[in-house]
């Protein structure tokens, strides 16, 4: 199925229950990734399982959505995400939770001022949404800087990075968005995490309001590779929602 953002159609899919709770959880993913992705994939099911109506998406310019990755920006992005909001309300969900991973995270807590979202599950983010200057070769945000736009190999993908999106990326703070966030916020990370360090993660848990709650997974690492990972983080997100 397919829902539209910003003039472009998004390529989504909506995991119902066979015994639904009357609440909903939108799932985001990571950069680069798709609503395919395994994390995505296995949160859904588990959520879905425990009676939530689960909608996952592909970002424009990733998976089967509309639209080119270099015109995203993490304001469209917020947008998207509002977007897929209203969809579950159109469906009469009572509760929507924003779980998001990696880059996903990041977009989830940005995107939960939205007064209809009512909780938050940040899985293995960061601190900085700068971070994603640190993913492109420093010659390649130089070059998009000086430029308007540059080329890069990142993650498996040839990728163009545009000056619009460095900019945008300075509108944003994780660090005021938590501090402000009045809503129930679970912090999820590896304790191995080769991708974003785990400080990253309590540095959020410090700065966050409760109700908060911190999870840390003992040797998991960004991706949860390990199946006993995978559902220690399953277990956290599923019993975080039930909670609200």
């Amino acid at each position: 199925m397919f829902f539209e953002s910003d003039g472009e159609k998004l390529a989504a899919i909506i995991d119902m229950p066979t015994k639904p709770n009357g609440n909903g959880v939108v799932l985001l993913h990571c950069f680069t990734c798709t609503k395919h992705h395994r994390i995505m994939r296995n949160l859904a099911k588990d959520l879905c399982d425990s009676g939530f109506c689960v909608l996952r998406f592909d970002f424009p310019g990733n998976g089967e959505s509309e639209g080119k990755i270099e015109d995203s920006t993490y304001t469209k992005m917020i947008h998207s995400v509002s977007d897929a909001v209203s969809m579950l309300k159109s469906r009469g969900m009572e509760k929507i939770g924003l779980a998001g991973h990696s880059m996903g995270a990041m977009i989830a807590l940005l995107a939960a001022k939205d007064e209809r979202i009512d909780a938050v599950a940040f899985i293995a983010g960061s601190s900085k949404p700068g971070r994603v200057r640190e993913v492109f070769p420093k010659e390649a945000v130089e070059k998009a800087e000086r430029e308007g736009i540059a080329e890069a190999f990142v993650y498996g993908r040839t990728i163009k990075l545009k000056r619009e999106f460095l900019i945008d990326l300075e509108k944003h703070s994780v660090e005021a968005a938590v501090k402000t966030l009045s809503k129930p916020i679970l912090i999820v990370h590896g304790s191995k995490d080769e991708t974003i360090n785990v400080e990253h993660a309590k540095k959020l848990y410090s700065w966050a309001n409760q109700p908060k709650k911190l999870e840390i997974i003992d040797g998991a690492d960004h991706l949860f590779k390990d199946e006993k990972h995978l559902e220690k983080l399953k277990e956290a997100v599923a019993k975080w929602f039930q909670s609200f």
